[in-house]
């Protein structure tokens, strides 16, 4: 089936779409510009939950506007802004989009690329003021009662106006569809009781990936995990060890005590 938004579509008479930035397991992500705000740019993340039903349908809408609530209330220069939520109907299908700030920038994962094909890495002092800048902005969240679930150098962007990170897709979101797929997707719409996994496989802990539980750490660990691949160049596969699943990084570097 083809895709009904398309460059040039104007939603709800404000959101005008320029192109589509990515597509993941909840929908697919647009830069559009905002008409009610000078053409200003921002991000709609459209929620098409893989389901079939009223029920199904229902129960992901709630889940979603539960995300959406803990979105709206993070309010931080490092975090974009989240904006509104707003349903829009289109050819008899109805969608869910988020709408938040566009971040300009480059995300960490093409920087670390850029930097590859020059043969050069994120140096040690590079990676330690990129952790004293994200640090505060999780404590923020942690203090807020958020884990951001999906920390690699994907959802983190370097911000071009003043060069600090900022930390983008929230995994709530996508943990929502997931939940949609594996408690709600059954036709007799009864709740499964399974954990939802979300995360990164080698950036996120074992027990995230295995069991679905979550806490501060498991950002904190997806961080330090970030930070070991700036300066590597190499993917958590390559630095762990298959036999104990311990890192094993040290060979790969030399770094100061601190």
């Amino acid at each position: 089936m083809n895709n009904p938004i398309y460059p040039g579509l104007i939603l709800t008479d404000r959101y005008k779409i320029i192109k589509q930035l990515g597509h993941g397991g909840f929908g697919r992500t647009y830069l559009a510009e905002d008409n009610h705000r000078f053409q200003e740019l921002c991000v709609l993340k459209e929620f098409a939950p893989q389901v079939h039903g009223s029920y199904a349908l229902q129960k992901s809408q709630e889940l979603f506007e539960r995300e959406a609530g803990v979105l709206y209330k993070l309010r931080h220069p490092q975090i974009p802004g989240f904006r509104e939520m707003f349903r829009y109907k289109l050819n008899g299908e109805g969608y869910l989009f988020l709408v938040q700030d566009y971040i300009k920038g480059k995300t960490y994962r093409a920087l670390l690329e850029n930097r590859k094909l020059q043969g050069k890495l994120f140096s040690e002092a590079e990676v330690k003021k990129f952790l004293l800048q994200l640090l505060p902005v999780l404590e923020y969240i942690h203090n807020l009662g958020v884990i951001h679930r999906d920390i690699s150098p994907d959802n983190i962007i370097l911000q071009t106006s003043d060069k600090l990170p900022v930390l983008i897709d929230f995994g709530g979101v996508k943990e929502t569809a997931t939940k949609v797929a594996s408690e709600y997707a059954n036709k007799g719409g009864n709740i499964l009781p399974q954990a939802t996994k979300l995360g990164k496989l080698g950036y996120a802990p074992d027990e995230q990936m295995r069991l679905g539980v979550i806490n501060n750490d498991s950002d904190l660990y997806a961080l330090a995990v970030t930070a070991l691949v700036l300066l590597t160049g190499k993917e958590p596969s390559f630095l762990i060890d298959g036999k104990n699943l311990t890192f094993n990084w040290r060979k790969e570097i030399s770094l100061s005590e601190n």
